[in-house]
């Protein structure tokens, strides 16, 4: 039943601080009886969704900014993301300083996607706390952006 309230709160458009925790009921749901509920952003937004298998990742209202690179090439700092897991916690040394970054997978595809800040270790880096990093070629305009070149 839950599933159903969770469907209708995606399709009328509430985001994030609406909708019960990811994490949560990705354990509830998806290991506890190996499915997968996938999130559906609302169609009247601009989005971005996995070239590889449709899945919805994020809107493009919530880009903090399209200066990062990643492993692959350009990529964007999202503020949220749906339809992601997260691998473990790891310190790494990036062009802007050590993080402890966590790589994220599309939960459909099971694609690396690119990475969440968990740590910034410089004062000045503090901002990408708790943000997603998604590499471009991973990426596919979706819904919404024809209607902006009108």
């Amino acid at each position: 039943m839950l599933w159903l309230i969770e469907s209708a709160q995606r399709i009328l458009g509430m985001r994030g601080r609406d909708m019960p925790d990811r994490e949560a009921r990705w354990e509830r749901d998806g290991a506890a009886h190996g499915k997968f509920y996938r999130d559906y952003l609302p169609e009247q937004n601009k989005r971005y969704s996995c070239v590889h298998c449709q899945a919805h990742l994020a809107f493009h209202d919530d880009i903090i900014s399209k200066s990062f690179h990643g492993s692959q090439g350009r990529a964007y700092l999202f503020n949220e993301v749906v339809n992601v897991r997260t691998g473990p916690a790891e310190e790494r040394i990036l062009l802007t300083g050590r993080h402890s970054v966590a790589d994220i997978f599309c939960a459909s595809c099971k694609t690396t996607l690119g990475w969440k800040y968990e740590f910034a270790f410089e004062r000045s880096q503090k901002y990408k706390e708790g943000k997603f990093i998604i590499e471009t070629i991973h990426m596919v305009k979706d819904n919404g952006w024809d209607l902006m070149a009108q």
